[in-house]
């Protein structure tokens, strides 16, 4: 049970958290079952050497499958795995860019992104979608059966399409719910006898120091076999401490850091927390900012500090086990804690922690801070912040834990801000899920009042659109950030920049045409292209924000138009057309 007391007068600390956890173990209610580790075929013919793990911790969210890589190549072929049916096919200039669904008699689905292609005949029902919507980017669901593979045969070629940072297959198995599992647990093998890394643990005051002291670390030395802090025995001037620890993994054959598998952590010979990856549902992705130390994972080049502890609003299922007073140790006793951490990958390879922590009154290990605020987001309620001009409200199942932020009003800083800008809290912090956010803005003309956007400051210093849709007077939008909101309106056209094509050029010798196309502050909505006025299929690569059309075969030889037609999300048009000889 948790409790709260709050005072009216929020100008200076009078918040007085008590956290009078359960003493036994949190029951699961959402097991692992034991899945079938014969009949898959692998969907590469090399050996699996990863470019990324399953559920590691990546921006906003867990990986949900297996980087496989193809050896910095594309163009590899991609099995089905076995018997079954074409379920999807996605195309798209972002995220898992081509990617294919196939389902499986025993109800589980492969799913293969970034692909360079696909076989034949998936190719053209592919096609026959494009063209029959006049849409590069789509999105086709099939019965079951209409589209049947077979076990080993080729569906599809390794690429580097959508959000891919290099050539390689994004690999995931989903049950029949479309949650993905961890394929290993499948049964297939890799080569692995490297041992996870340790590098650093970290402590966060607990109890009554929870928000009043600085979290504190300290690094770790490798003797005999053990990680141990540098520090030796560690005396805290708390009478609970919650831990974390920055580990990764890496496996022979490749240089790239990957994710752990499973850790446990025990206070002498009892645990009292475990965090293992088996399975990710799409509704709890998000929660990484809840598994490891996320403003330290932004902060700090990704570096991951696993939290050996659960937050209040932590309740990921199918991840925690053996879970007692939600991970945190009482040290309240005054004796000497012999905490170990354990931290395997999915082969078994183990690390261990070994640190001794002991309460003391007179400790300076964790530093007082003091707070500064105006705001108190809580995590058993809806908050709703008002201010001249803003409103936002944040269900407090949002929120990991209270937050202490300052909500503040701005003049704008330029005649491009159409509003005060206001800041609540910081852009590193970040929520479990979708907030509404209003702000009315300065008079804008009816005529432009549909260019209007919110625009959100990024932790970088950047920008970033958060749209917005019109209610009466006040724009409105959704967003998971915390920070400074505004107002501006988008006026200007998208970008066009001809690549290898200009009026009169004699486009005989080429094989495709290209272009490149962006968009300064909404984004880029939509395009088209033409030539002689009949719509062409026209690839879009996301990373370079590159457009690919194969000069059609039938092209008669003399002079065409070809024509480009641009639009951003807030409705803003550019056109490009040009003759060209051929």
């Amino acid at each position: 049970m948790v409790k709260y007391i709050y005072l009216n007068n929020m100008n200076y600390i009078q918040y007085i958290f008590f956290a009078l956890f359960g003493s036994g173990a949190m029951a699961q209610s959402d097991t692992i079952p034991v899945y079938p580790r014969e009949g898959f075929r692998t969907p590469l013919d090399n050996p699996i050497l990863l470019a990324g793990s399953f559920g590691e911790p990546r921006a906003g969210h867990f990986h949900t499958g297996m980087d496989l890589q193809t050896l910095e190549r594309e163009g590899l072929p991609v099995y089905a795995l076995g018997d079954g049916y074409v379920s999807r096919i996605g195309v798209s200039p972002y995220g898992y860019g081509n990617a294919l669904y196939i389902t499986y008699p025993n109800g589980f689905t492969s799913v293969y992104g970034h692909l360079q292609g696909f076989s034949d005949k998936i190719t053209a029902v592919v096609r026959r979608e494009q063209y029959a919507k006049e849409k590069f980017a789509v999105e086709i669901m099939l019965k079951p059966y209409e589209l049947n593979v077979k076990k080993g045969e080729v569906v599809a070629l390794s690429g580097n399409t959508g959000a891919s940072g290099g050539p390689h297959v994004h690999f995931e198995i989903r049950d029949q719910s479309e949650r993905p599992i961890n394929p290993l647990l499948f049964g297939y093998k890799m080569s692995d006898h490297v041992k996870p890394s340790i590098g650093a643990l970290k402590l966060y005051p607990m109890g009554d120091k929870k928000y009043t002291a600085e979290a504190w670390r300290t690094a770790l030395v490798l003797t005999d076999g053990s990680y141990t802090p540098k520090a030796g025995l560690i005396k805290v001037n708390a009478t609970s401490v919650a831990l974390a620890v920055n580990t990764f993994d890496k496996m022979e054959g490749t240089t790239h850091t990957l994710g752990i598998y499973d850790i446990k952590t025990y206070d002498g010979d009892s645990i009292i927390h475990e965090y293992r990856v088996d399975r990710v549902s799409f509704d709890y992705t998000r929660y990484v900012i809840a598994q490891v130390d996320y403003p330290v994972f932004l902060k700090e080049g990704s570096r991951s500090f696993h939290k050996c502890y659960q937050d209040v609003n932590n309740t990921m299922p199918a991840s925690y086990y053996h879970v007692y007073n939600h991970g945190v140790i009482d040290l309240s006793d005054g004796r000497v804690h012999d905490v170990r951490i354990e931290v395997r990958d999915y082969n078994g390879n183990l690390s261990t922690l070994r640190a001794q922590l002991q309460h003391d009154a007179a400790a300076t290990v964790f530093k007082a801070r003091t707070l500064t605020y105006n705001k108190v987001l809580v995590p058993d309620k809806e908050n709703s912040i008002q201010g001249d001009g803003f409103s936002a409200s944040i269900p407090g199942r949002l929120l990991l834990d209270s937050m202490f932020v300052n909500f503040t009003v701005s003049p704008p800083s330029g005649p491009a801000i159409r509003s005060d800008v206001y800041k609540l809290g910081d852009s590193h912090d970040q929520l479990l899920g979708y907030f509404n956010i209003s702000i009315r803005p300065a008079d804008i003309p009816d005529e432009l009042r549909s260019k209007a956007l919110i625009i959100w400051r990024t932790a970088s210093g950047g920008i970033a659109s958060k749209g917005g849709k019109w209610d009466g007077k006040m724009l409105t939008t959704r967003t998971r950030e915390l920070g400074s909101y505004y107002v501006m309106l988008d006026t200007t056209p998208p970008r066009i920049t001809p690549v290898n094509i200009a009026p009169g050029k004699n486009m005989h010798a080429a094989k495709a045409i290209y272009m490149r196309i962006g968009d300064a502050l909404s984004g880029l909505d939509d395009y088209k292209a033409y030539i002689d006025d009949k719509w062409q299929l026209m690839e879009m690569d996301g990373k370079s924000a590159t457009l690919k059309m194969l000069l059609p075969r039938d092209l008669a030889p003399g002079e065409h138009v070809f024509r480009l037609a641009v639009s951003d999300e807030r409705g803003n048009k550019a056109e490009y057309t040009a003759r060209f000889i051929y």
